[in-house]
């Protein structure tokens, strides 16, 4: 297993993005922390740095933004290349309590999990290791 040392958040909210990046540098303290408060500049951000990557990047991700919602999100990345998706593990973090939010992103292969905000150390580092 490899350590992931590339993190990329996505949340309107700067003090969500503010303390996960806290979160993530103490479990990870020689990480790369990138975050966006719009979808569509993070989207932008992906498929200009991972077209070629030789390393991976976990991207946590909020479902409800104004932009552009989580939902909205994850259907431009659907559509991204192959090269591109293999390289970012996606992560739902939100603070949503819909039930139906939980299964969607369960039905969906490209998600490997759903957490609930504030994420907290012991999330980060089960998330943090992957082949």
């Amino acid at each position: 297993m490899s350590t992931v040392k590339k993190f990329i958040v996505v949340d309107d909210d700067r003090v969500n993005n503010i303390l996960c990046s806290m979160i993530i540098e103490t479990v990870y303290s020689d990480t790369i922390i990138t975050s966006f408060t719009n979808p569509k500049e993070a989207l932008a951000y992906i498929e200009k740095e991972y077209i070629i990557a030789e390393n991976g990047a976990l991207l946590f991700l909020d479902i409800n933004m104004p932009v552009m919602s989580g939902w909205e999100f994850m259907k431009v990345f659907e559509n991204l290349s192959d090269s591109i998706k293999q390289h970012i593990r996606v992560y739902i973090v939100s603070s949503s309590v819909d039930p139906r939010d939980k299964a969607k992103a369960d039905a969906n292969p490209l998600i490997q999990g759903f957490f609930s905000k504030p994420l907290d150390e012991d999330i980060i580092a089960s998330v943090g290791e992957w082949d």
